[in-house]
């Protein structure tokens, strides 16, 4: 039987474990370990340096990250090119179907954000104490009954943790190195979920031939996300399910995700043609996670 301080078993948002070592050290190898496989642009030297640091680096970032006083580092840019529309034309010119001025216009660019190795752990330790909320909030998606899904309200299949489940609530494991849930299995019963159903309501219930799957995608989402209004949100998850929320905790939440981007981002972009956001980086580990949280309340309704 394995030895778990109760404080352990199951995380909270409360600030005490910001400030805790231990969550610290399991925020960074998470980070560690996704930066590796994910992020092509890290810095890998960075994170070497980061790992043979490790033990002074958990003591110090887990006293700064409850000083009001230390500051993010400014985000770094890092533009990289969007898939785009290529043709082969007569002349056996292989082009973009974009016309020049469409292109300037609106350049096929997505502006990543490099950050810190300490800036990206402390979003991290954030996730950790906020997964057990949010996950339960949006119900498991492993579940293959997509009519039990849609009647326990699950509605998202992206970005999704790595948890267990029981009673409908969700278990983070916050102990192993990994965070997200493999992309393509969730992204197959994503694909499979609307069939199904179209095709039970259309042997069942429709009047007419033909039933219609509508798909969309929302431009430049995480670029958009208000950062107000996602505090505001999780706060108030947080305050209908725990008992006695914690001020302290949603203090550093707001310094942690205060994100600016530095002066030279700001120029390259305005070189390049298109205008930075101020939601959630592209390249933030936490990302996903947060723009999950943010639509909890559209997915209700």
């Amino acid at each position: 039987m394995k030895l778990i301080k109760s404080k352990y078993r199951k995380l909270h948002p409360k600030a005490e474990y910001l400030s805790d070592e231990v969550i610290i050290a399991q925020a960074w190898k998470k980070t560690h370990a996704y930066m590796r496989t994910h992020n092509w642009y890290a810095d890998t030297l960075a994170l070497d340096v980061s790992a043979l640091s490790l033990e002074y680096n958990v003591e110090a970032w887990a006293k700064s990250i409850v000083e009001p006083s230390k500051l993010l580092t400014p985000l770094e840019l890092i533009p990289a090119s969007k898939s785009d529309r290529w043709e082969v034309k007569e002349n056996g010119d292989w082009t973009s179907k974009a016309s020049a001025e469409e292109r300037i216009n609106k350049p096929p660019i997505r502006p990543l954000a490099h950050l810190t190795v300490r800036d990206q752990t402390w979003a991290t330790s954030l996730l950790l104490c906020l997964a057990d909320l949010v996950e339960t909030e949006q119900g498991d998606c492993s579940e293959q009954n997509y009519f039990k899904a849609q009647r326990n309200k699950v509605y998202s299949y992206g970005n999704r943790l790595i948890c267990d489940w029981k009673d409908r609530e969700a278990y983070f494991r916050w102990g192993n190195g990994e965070i997200y849930r493999k992309f393509f299995v969730d992204y197959q019963s994503f694909l499979k979920r609307p069939v199904e159903i179209g095709r039970e309501i259309a042997t069942s219930y429709a009047t007419s031939d033909n039933v219609y799957v509508i798909s969309m995608d929302l431009s430049r989402f995480y670029d958009c996300i208000d950062r107000s209004a996602l505090a505001l949100r999780l706060k108030q998850l947080a305050a209908e399910k725990e008992e006695e929320p914690c001020a302290a905790f949603w203090s550093v939440f707001n310094k942690v995700t205060d994100w600016q981007w530095n002066d030279e981002a700001e120029s390259r972009a305005k070189e390049i043609g298109f205008q930075l956001g101020d939601g959630l980086p592209q390249g933030l580990v936490a990302s996903g996670f947060l723009a999950n949280a943010y639509m909890l309340k559209f997915d209700s309704e």
